[in-house]
Formats: C-alpha cells, sequence, structure tokens
C-alpha cells in the first residue's frame, strides 16, 4: 500500500479522530446523565477491543498477510493501552488510568503522527491501526474530562517503575520468540526524530532517556488542570 505521511489520507484520519477525541467527551460531559456517560464508556470499550479482534480475525483469514506470534500479540505500548483503558473506563482504577493517561498519550499520539507503516499491507490494516490508537487517546480523554480522572502525585514515577519491570518480561518474550514487542530490541521503521540511534546498547539508552523526558512533559497539561478543577 502507498501510504505517504501527513498525505490526504493520514491527514484525513488525524482530523477525525481529534474531532471525535473533542466532541465525545464534551457531549458526554455536558448533555448526558450518569447512566448514559457509563453506556458512552461500554461502547468505548466494545469499539476499542472489538477492532482488537477483528484485526487479528482478519489477519488469520488473510492468506497474504497471516497472523503471525511474533507481530500481532498485543505487547505493544499501545497494545497494553488498549485492554488498560478498556479496564480503566470500566473500573476506574486509578493505578490504571495513570499508565493509561502516559503510555495512551506518550505512545498512541506517537504512533499516530508517525505510523510504522511496514504493517499498512492495505486499507483495512490502516484503518485498524488508526481507529485502534484513536480510540485509545479519546478513552483518556473520556477519562479525564468525563470521569474527572487526575494524576495523583508520584503517578510520573510509578508509571516508570512499573512500565520498567514490565519491560524485564516483553524482552524474555522477545527473545524467546525473536519479536520485537515494545521496540526494545530495534526501532521501528519510522520517521521519529526522537529516535538519535539504532545501535545497541545505545538504543535502549536513548528511548529510556527520551521516554522519561516525553513522560514529564506529558505529564504538564494534567498538573495545570488538576491545579484548575481543585481550585
Amino acid at each position: 500500500m502507498n501510504f505517504e505521511l501527513y498525505g490526504f489520507e493520514h491527514m484525513a484520519y488525524i482530523y477525525a479522530m481529534a474531532l471525535c477525541c473533542a466532541v465525545i467527551p464534551f457531549v458526554s460531559n455536558k448533555f448526558l446523565s450518569n447512566v448514559n456517560q457509563r453506556v458512552v464508556a461500554i461502547l468505548l470499550v466494545i469499539a476499542i477491543i472489538g477492532v482488537e479482534i477483528i484485526d487479528d480475525i482478519y489477519r488469520v483469514f488473510d492468506s497474504s498477510v497471516g497472523w503471525d506470534i511474533k507481530t500481532d500479540l498485543p505487547l505493544h505500548m499501545c497494545g497494553f493501552s488498549v485492554f488498560a483503558t478498556s479496564w480503566a473506563l470500566l473500573k476506574r482504577n486509578q493505578i490504571i488510568f495513570e499508565l493509561c493517561y502516559f503510555w495512551g498519550l506518550g505512545g498512541a499520539i506517537q504512533a499516530i503522527l508517525t505510523p510504522d507503516t511496514t504493517g499498512f499491507h492495505g486499507p483495512f490494516y490502516l484503518f485498524t491501526f488508526m481507529v485502534s490508537h484513536g480510540l485509545i487517546v479519546l478513552n483518556v480523554f473520556y477519562l479525564i474530562f468525563v470521569y474527572k480522572m487526575i494524576l495523583n502525585k508520584g503517578a510520573l514515577l510509578r508509571t516508570i517503575i512499573i512500565t520498567n519491570i514490565m519491560l524485564i518480561g516483553i524482552a524474555i518474550i522477545n527473545w524467546i520468540l525473536d519479536a520485537n514487542y515494545f521496540y526494545l530490541f530495534r526501532a521501528p521503521d519510522v520517521n521519529n526524530p526522537l529516535i538519535l540511534t539504532n545501535q545497541q546498547p545505545f538504543y535502549f539508552m536513548n528511548m529510556e532517556f527520551v521516554a522519561i523526558i516525553v513522560l514529564y512533559i506529558i505529564s504538564i497539561p494534567m498538573l495545570i488542570y488538576r491545579k484548575k478543577i481543585e481550585h
């Protein structure tokens, strides 16, 4: 598939997802009762998990692509975010929300703006990629602006510690499967200025350092928002 970065198709997805991320939380917050807000949250969970399942089923039956255990398990940051945001929408768990906030906004937005196009085998795969990542961001916004969830003190440190503990297990899975989940062993094929080197161990050190900076920057709007709603 000929995908042009920031071409018409890419920008159409970006604008459509940005519109949904703005309109759905706004309408839900201003005009829906608590019961109907809950209904919308459940629909968002069904939508994001449904896209994940449909994508997997489609790959199984698409002989030209297939489903590969090395690439198609939900073990990337955004794969975790699909299920984490779903759980947070249903249970409003604070720790899970904090992970969703950093993983979702830090990972999904970058994936939308600088996607790894190696998985775009056709329009369907582009659609599921963009919609899935867009729903991650939408779910996080819904948690913030409808359910009024905010980051508690120490959220950034907790997220860094939990994520790095998870990376140990993911690294073991990568080693067993000869995979590259969470892009731990190799950089993704993207034009991202944050990836300063592809050489290990400097690549991992670079991404660890950059990730902490990005997560800190992402926490700033929430700190401002928290002060606003607390006063």
